[in-house]
């Protein structure tokens, strides 16, 4: 299905995507309207860019079924790490949105430079925020990854006067807690890092493992 046959328009500008939607969606069945809401989502995966402007501004009112789809969009960016601004000039529908709360949760402009400044303003906010600190359970995560194993290096070598049941359970201390810290970084919004955080959980688990395994 492409984006021509659905009332739906997709486009790329500024690095972020824009996603016209079309009075026609008002007037979809619900099971229509979820197929397309489906084909939306797929083609939005499709993308690199998760920053999203969602515009209503073809729409002079929207149904409770639409709402839906803009959220399931809104949800899946947010997911992504991504960002997303609403495009309105409608009355009508500013009044929906403001009935369902979503006004206080999304940030509705009524012109495309509105929504590009806070899209760019935010994600520049976001790398502030990245930089400042890259995500300290991930950090302490690896350390405690590299300590176990330093620590089952010392058990495996013959030219360290250490008691192996010292650096085994040296390293199991350190295994434990690196799956404590993969565990808290698996709740970050950064794919990337919650990717590491899946790393550190499986060295933790491998590693630890091993010590258990001696030590027994």
């Amino acid at each position: 299905m492409t984006t021509q046959e659905v009332p739906y328009h997709i486009t790329s500008f500024n690095k972020f995507l824009k996603i016209q939607l079309l009075p026609e969606l008002n007037e979809s069945a619900w099971n229509e309207l979820e197929t397309l809401g489906d084909s939306l989502l797929l083609e939005l995966k499709d993308h690199t860019s998760p920053s999203v402007i969602i515009d209503l501004t073809k729409l002079t009112y929207i149904s409770s079924s639409l709402v839906a789809v803009v959220i399931q969009v809104w949800k899946l960016v947010d997911e992504a790490g991504g960002k997303t601004a609403i495009l309105n000039t409608s009355e009508m529908v500013e009044e929906v949105l403001q009935i369902s709360g979503l006004k206080k949760v999304w940030c509705i402009v009524p012109t495309e430079e509105e929504a590009i400044a806070h899209l760019s303003q935010a994600l520049k906010k976001e790398r502030i925020e990245r930089q400042r600190v890259f995500s300290m359970p991930i950090l302490l995560g690896i350390v405690a990854v590299l300590s176990a194993i330093a620590c089952y290096i010392l058990y495996m070598s013959e030219y360290v006067a250490v008691d192996p049941k010292v650096t085994l359970a040296a390293t199991i201390a350190f295994s434990v807690a690196g799956l404590f810290l993969g565990a808290t970084a698996l709740k970050d919004r950064r794919k990337n890092l919650r990717i590491m955080g899946v790393m550190v959980l499986i060295c933790s688990l491998i590693l630890g493992g091993i010590g258990l395994f001696k030590l027994i």
